[in-house]
């Protein structure tokens, strides 16, 4: 102890401790008296007698076999040894422990330092290891590459094999001898293609503990240092219930193969893992294929990328459910088309697990295609109905329209007659009296006369307007357009107009730019258009009203407002006050003329480009606005 300077050891964080023979306890660190519970008074006690360790079994350690106490027994070091210690307050800890045996030349007796290295962490992973590998349902091993030595066997051999793991470890038993002989030329070949550094399994019969016949399931995964294989690893699994259930398929195939070789109907079997296991001749070949090509090979193999993902959720409804199941497959044949299958199928189980499903398939893809031309064709009548009810119903506004047209062309003729007959029974009637009555005083010759001669303009202006209405109507080329200055047409209008309603007792107003507004139309016609809505403003105003001309210049156009005080426009005539050979007029008071005064003015307008809008009142006035679009030529 003097030649070991324990002052530099006592706040190490990691347990120390130095013994002498027979396990007394000469020193120990502040760490170690924490975790082992050890106080100064308990200084030169035998510590393998007063603390209790554990080994990996769970079982206390005997103090011989504790490393601190073999060091002096076998006069060298102890190392890794894996020791497990409970605190007073049950708190688990494990330690890899090594213990380094020091002497010297003068000392016949040494003494031993020990460091505990904690390694509860390490250990709380491989328990979890050893609980997966106990629970699952395969034995994971590690092996040498022929087979012959198992450096690690999972303890699940016990249960399934009913061999120690630890005795597969050791050699005591070797698991190549209890493979029956018949499968040992498959497990060569599995060895050889490990050595190949492949991936490899192999079916084969052994012999278990209790010697009964079982079949396993062999898997090897070569791994390799430095490009040279080291060892393999992988599982074993106990398939003997497969195997069984696999040859009670084989053994009633062929009459299951007798039964649906002449159906042409496609009837198979697949395992529980989705695989073909048998599939009838006719089936195969409305595939494209012969049953060989088939078998083997996985059913969504033959399905179309689309639909996998539905049939993948079918199988699972087959797998869950006892009844037939039915859904739709559109398979992928040899040639690369693809037939819709309506499939019924359901499972096939063996002591209520299942090992497969069987199932039989139609092929519809004529009666598919059959029923979208069906739908195709239903959605034309459908389509073809709706449009021959269209046009039914234009038929039906058409005929509204021709008869509200023929009675609107009534009303025109019979306004027309009126308006011919009066100045020409004025006409008639003074020329008559003219001609029959010789003698007439001069002065009634001369009023006669010119009543005759005003009728008779009267009359002309008529005929005009009429053949100028029908010449806008049917010719689109009817306006002979100008740059001309707007604004002075308006102010003659203004000074024609506002004589004439001072003659009737009106009052007339405008309000007229003073600068020179270029527009590109007809001027005779915008003329007339406008002469035309303030003649109907002066005409439908009453004593003591007023009439007002405005024009308005905006940027691209200019608005002309003719607004006066008179009778005003029923409301509900209002929406039909521009429509073709319609008057409109109220209880008291109908609109005199031929009924297409309006009607040309909106022509006039419509074919400059520009827009008319009116409002008015009954009995309170109306107001006309008229936009037209400046010329872009100056």
């Amino acid at each position: 102890m003097e030649k070991i300077n324990t002052q530099n050891l006592i706040d190490v964080d990691v347990p120390i401790i130095i013994t002498a023979l027979d396990g007394i306890l000469l020193f120990s660190n502040i760490s170690a008296n924490n975790i082992f519970g050890i106080s100064d008074s308990k200084k030169q006690i035998v510590l393998s007698k007063k603390i209790k360790f554990f080994d990996q079994k769970g079982s206390a350690v005997n103090a011989n076999q504790l490393p601190f106490v073999r060091a002096f027994i076998e006069h060298k070091s102890v190392t890794d040894c894996k020791l497990n210690f409970i605190d007073s307050s049950q708190k688990s800890y494990w330690f890899n422990a090594n213990s380094i045996y020091m002497t010297s030349k003068e000392e016949e007796t040494g003494l031993v330092m020990t460091t505990f290295w904690d390694i509860s962490d390490k250990m709380q992973v491989e328990d979890w290891f050893k609980e997966t590998a106990q629970n699952i349902g395969s034995v994971l091993y590690s092996s040498n590459l022929d087979g012959t030595k198992y450096n690690f066997i999972s303890d699940a051999a016990s249960r399934i094999f009913g061999y120690e793991s630890d005795d597969i470890q050791s050699n005591k038993v070797s698991l190549i001898r209890k493979i029956n002989p018949k499968y040992i030329p498959d497990f060569k070949k599995f060895i050889e293609k490990l050595k190949l550094g492949e991936n490899a399994f192999v079916e084969y019969q052994m012999k278990d503990g209790r010697n009964n016949d079982l079949f396993v399931r062999h898997t090897g995964f070569p791994i390799k240092e430095n490009e040279k294989i080291v060892r393999v690893v992988g599982s074993i699994s106990n398939v003997t219930d497969e195997i069984e259930y696999r040859n009670q398929l084989e053994k009633s195939e062929e009459r299951f193969r007798l039964l649906i070789e002449t159906a042409e109907d496609l009837i198979f079997t697949l395992d529980s893992n989705g695989y073909f296991v048998t599939v009838n001749t006719l089936g195969a070949r409305s595939l494209g294929f012969s049953p060989d090509e088939l078998i083997g090979k996985h059913f969504l193999e033959f399905v179309d990328e689309d639909n996998k993902s539905n049939v993948a959720v079918a199988f699972q409804e087959i797998l869950k459910r006892e009844e037939l199941t039915s859904f739709e497959v559109r398979f992928i044949d040899k040639f690369e088309e693809i037939l819709t299958f309506e499939i019924n199928a359901r499972n096939l189980k063996s002591d209520d697990e299942t090992i497969g499903l069987i199932g039989f398939g139609r092929n519809v893809t004529e009666r598919i295609k059959n029923e979208s031309k069906l739908k195709e064709l239903n959605a034309k009548l459908i389509e073809a109905n709706r449009m021959i009810s269209i046009e039914q119903d234009r038929t039906k506004q058409q005929l509204t329209v021709l008869e509200e047209l023929n009675k609107l062309k009534n009303e025109f003729i019979s306004n027309i007659s009126h308006e011919l007959r009066t100045p020409l029974a004025s006409i008639v009637g003074f020329a008559e009296t003219l001609v029959t009555d010789k003698d007439l005083p001069s002065e009634m010759v001369e009023e006669f006369s010119g009543i005759i001669l005003s009728e008779g303009k009267r009359l002309a202006r008529l005929i005009n307007d009429i053949l100028d209405f029908s010449k806008l109507e049917t010719d689109t080329n009817a306006l002979e357009k100008t740059n001309f200055d707007i604004i002075l047409v308006l102010n003659e209008l203004a000074d024609r107009w506002s004589k004439t309603a001072e003659e009737e007792g009106l009052t007339f107003s405008s309000e007229i730019p003073e600068t020179e507004i270029i527009i590109n139309a007809d001027k005779d016609r915008i003329q007339k258009a406008i002469n035309n809505l303030l003649s109907n403003a002066l005409k439908f105003t009453h004593k003591g009203g007023r009439v007002t001309l405005m024009a308005r210049d905006f940027l691209k156009e200019i608005e002309i407002i003719i607004s006066d005080t008179g009778v005003g426009i029923p409301k509900d005539d209002i929406p039909k006050l521009f429509q073709k050979f319609s008057k409109v007029g109220k209880t008291s008071t109908q609109i005199p003329g031929a009924g297409f005064g309006l009607t040309t003015v909106k022509q006039i307008v419509d074919l400059h480009g520009g827009l008319i809008k009116v409002s008015s009142e009954l009995n309170k006035g109306s107001t006309f606005i008229v936009k037209l679009p400046k010329s872009s030529r100056r």
